[in-house]
């Protein structure tokens, strides 16, 4: 039964994972395993590796496979294992459904992202151990200097820009243009991978289809509304490209997919903060969730799309170095300058707000955040969004303000 238990935590805790804003850390003191958590993540080590290598050599010998088997008590890798599997089957879920979501309603999603994040600002600075002049002169500074970087970094015209990589892909039969995409993956939207240079011959193919819907590059001196951003970008989404025509797919650099699996799997140690979050700000979040949600559908249909599952492989590869290093580093900081370092986190939460904004236009050619143009449904639909994020994030925070009161009750009890 505890077993179970374990698993569901690590389905919460997946859950968690998978939206940002809602922290599995601030879901793991809820749910009672954060101490736990920390402490296995700290004691990993790879001592266990020459115990293998001595019971393979001495062929799989009772003795050295018991000494084996201590050596993964040590690390309590059981309670890792059930935590991370049930985590896991979260994230896969959620991988086939969010990428829709992000699709079909991207304002009010990022509205509840947006609404997460902000609400949960509150839980870092909370835990900031002292108050004092110095301590909230440090805050505030590395505050300020935070947001500057954030606000900087999630312009929304800059994802992706520094770090892509154009690979070719031929069009396979009645393939369009957002099937190619997807199976590049690519890190763009269709329209802009229709209209980037590097797709000349692209533009060439398909001349004469591109005159008969009228399409046309961006006015870089209009503002486009967002029912008019919408079925422009569906337009070029349904372009059929002829079986063979080379198309150049944006990806992501693979040392980007490396370094961002290694930033994000931090949050896990950090209640407040979202490993998701963390990708967001990177530019991240969409694309590897597009590409997970390719590996798991390539599955299902007994194939397995090489580029998608190369960055999903990549990105695991980093969040378990991450485990053994960066997770280590980061625990450092929060227990050498936990005023500097929490004071950083926030400032980093509120400017990367700027990356979320739920409402976008294009102006100059590029993406660019806007204000509601009128108080209709949408607008409506974006506010509910934001405050059912920032409700729940209060309500969970809560909640794990009272179990911590509990415990601490409890272990005083004793």
């Amino acid at each position: 039964m505890e077993r179970v238990l374990l698993f569901l935590k690590g389905v919460c805790m997946g859950v968690a994972d998978i939206i940002p804003g809602v922290s599995g850390g601030t879901l793991a003191l809820i749910l009672g395993i954060y101490a736990e958590l920390v402490n296995t993540i700290k004691g990993l080590h790879l001592r266990w590796l020459p115990l293998v290598v001595a019971w393979i050599r001495q062929g799989f010998d009772r003795e050295a496979g018991r000494a084996v088997l201590r050596s993964f008590e040590e690390m309590n890798l059981g309670f890792l294992i059930l935590l991370g599997a049930g985590i896991a089957m979260a994230i896969g879920a959620g991988s086939m459904v969010i990428p829709t979501l992000l699709e079909r309603y991207p304002e009010v999603m990022r509205a509840l992202f947006f609404g997460l994040i902000l609400a949960s600002v509150g839980v870092p600075l909370r835990m900031v151990p002292k108050r004092g002049r110095k301590t909230v002169t440090i805050v505030v500074t590395m505050g300020v200097l935070g947001a500057g970087v954030g606000w900087i970094a999630t312009a929304p015209h800059r994802m992706y820009e520094g770090y892509v990589e154009w690979s070719v892909i031929e069009a396979q039969e009645g393939e369009t243009l957002k099937d190619l995409s997807r199976r590049g993956p690519s890190a763009w939207p269709g329209e802009a991978v229709y209209w980037a240079a590097e797709n000349e011959e692209l533009r060439q193919v398909l001349r004469e289809e591109a005159a008969a819907l009228n399409l046309q590059a961006p006015d870089p001196e209009a503002v486009a509304d967002r029912e008019a951003l919408r079925e422009r970008e569906k337009l070029y989404e349904d372009l059929v490209i002829p079986a063979g025509t080379p198309v150049q797919i944006p990806r992501p650099a693979l040392w980007f997919v490396f370094l961002a699996g290694m930033i994000a799997i931090c949050a896990m140690i950090l209640p407040g903060i979202s490993g998701s979050y963390l990708l967001l700000i990177m530019g991240a979040y969409f694309f590897l969730l597009n590409a997970l949600k390719a590996v798991i559908t390539g599955l299902l249909g007994f194939t397995l799309p090489m580029w998608p599952a190369v960055y999903v492989a990549l990105f695991m590869t980093g969040a378990a170095i991450g485990i053994l290093s960066f997770a280590r580093v980061m625990s450092f900081l929060l227990r050498r300058y936990p005023a500097a370092t929490l004071g950083a986190l926030v400032g980093l939460m509120l400017g990367c707000l700027r990356g979320i904004w739920p409402f976008r236009a294009m102006q100059d050619g590029r993406v660019v955040n806007v204000m509601p143009a009128a108080i209709d449904g949408l607008t409506v639909a974006v506010v509910v969004a934001a405050v059912t994020g920032g409700g729940l994030v209060i309500l969970l925070s809560r909640l794990g303000r009272e179990r911590a009161v509990a415990r601490l009750k409890e272990g005083q009890s004793h």
